[in-house]
């Protein structure tokens, strides 16, 4: 008889839309591999309403150009900010290409209750595998009376696919504007965000290649830097010339701050794309946004550590739809006598499906990874042990 992993599980799993770790970590390259990350912040997209210089909203067909233009950045993942929905950004990851995924937090809703300036995350799966994803929810949204954090940061967990290096991306959107009070909420917004990567980097066991980057809506020698560099454990990136990031200043806005343990990111590599491909200025910004997206590369042959990327609660989650099933599946587990334990022969549905056995026994809270024997059979999947994460698996059941 075939038994079905338990439906709360199952939606714990399924919902996650994630990529899928199909290989193996690759071996250490004799050669180093680049690719790239990026931040773009792309000008209310999806958003209904007269917020673009009284530009109309983006056309499919204007969508479907984005789309295209992610992929001609060469990123394998791109921090977004001032997206309103996210099935506009589908559309756009759509466009970049069928292996393109996305998720939002939930935060950055405005009072009028359908505009939105959400920040997340756009990927690659063939070339990354997002480990985890979430919103940092347990930082102050209070800062000396101020309210601060109205787009809470987002961070998600990568493993890059062709050399088996991980990091940890980490997006933001400060809060914009130049009266005292905006600079006061940024100085209170960067200074709780570097005390929460002070925490992760002085952690034993903790991966330090982590790179936080987004609309920082301010420049070099400005408060938030300072309060990023204070603990001398990360740096901004600088551009080899002054360089807009955006069409409204002359100066960058839009940052990059590495972890100086982080080598795989090379300090000279920060680049934007501000040359308006040859179009008129105001005929980009009607496809594209005010901003520039800003790039950076990294050079990997393997993960250079074996260090892991702490999680906060289910409750930060994302997608949001892990939350509440993950924190069901235990009782439904329970009450089905759990079958998938190590030794169990499985039939796993992620992007394709994939026979074999289990090495482990598959978490039942719908967090962690399923490990798997697998041999040579019809999917075409080589042999071989594979770990797959849970959020990415659509279906899992007894063979």
């Amino acid at each position: 008889m075939i038994r079905t992993l338990p439906l709360c599980l199952s939606l714990a799993l399924a919902l996650g839309a994630l990529a899928i770790a199909q290989h193996p970590v690759p071996p250490t390259l004799a050669q180093p591999v680049e690719f790239k990350v990026g931040t773009w912040n792309l000008e209310f997209l999806g958003a209904d309403g007269n917020f673009r210089n009284n530009l109309q909203n983006r056309d499919e067909r204007e969508l479907a150009l984005l789309g295209k233009k992610v992929r001609e950045l060469g990123v394998v993942a791109l921090a977004v900010q001032e997206v309103n929905d996210e099935a506009t950004l589908r559309k756009v990851a759509a466009a970049a290409g069928p292996s393109w995924a996305c998720l939002l937090g939930t935060s950055g809703e405005w009072d009028d209750k359908k505009t939105a300036q959400r920040i997340g995350f756009l990927w690659d799966t063939a070339a990354v595998e997002l480990l985890h994803c979430e919103e940092l929810l347990q930082l102050p949204r209070e800062f000396e009376g101020k309210p601060i954090f109205h787009r809470v940061p987002v961070t998600g967990a990568f493993r890059h696919l062709g050399s088996g290096a991980d990091f940890r991306l980490v997006t933001v959107h400060l809060k914009a504007g130049r009266k005292p009070d905006d600079e006061q909420k940024r100085r209170g917004e960067s200074t709780l965000l570097a005390q929460w990567l002070d925490g992760l980097q002085q952690t034993a066991g903790e991966d330090q290649d982590i790179v936080l980057l987004g609309d920082f809506n301010c420049t070099y020698g400005t408060q938030p830097q300072q309060a990023l560099e204070a603990g001398k454990l990360r740096h901004w990136l600088t551009h080899a010339q002054p360089t807009p990031t955006i069409m409204h200043f002359p100066e960058p806005i839009d940052q990059v701050v590495v972890a100086d343990a982080c080598a795989e990111v090379q300090r000279g590599s920060l680049a934007v794309d501000g040359d308006f491909d040859g179009m008129d200025k105001d005929a980009w910004r009607k496809i594209y946004s005010d901003h520039f997206p800003v790039t950076v590369t990294l050079r990997a042959t393997g993960d250079d550590d074996t260090a892991t990327f702490a999680e906060g609660p289910i409750a930060q989650a994302l997608p949001v739809a892990r939350r509440g099933a993950a924190q069901a599946a235990p009782a439904a587990a329970a009450a089905n006598d759990w079958p998938f334990v190590a030794g169990a022969q499985v039939h796993l549905l992620a992007t394709e499906w994939i026979t074999g056995t289990l090495v482990t026994d598959v978490p039942r809270s719908g967090d962690g990874w399923i490990t798997l024997q697998v041999a040579t059979d019809t999917t075409g999947t080589p042999p071989g042990v594979v770990r797959i994460h849970c959020a990415t698996v659509a279906r899992l059941v007894l063979r």
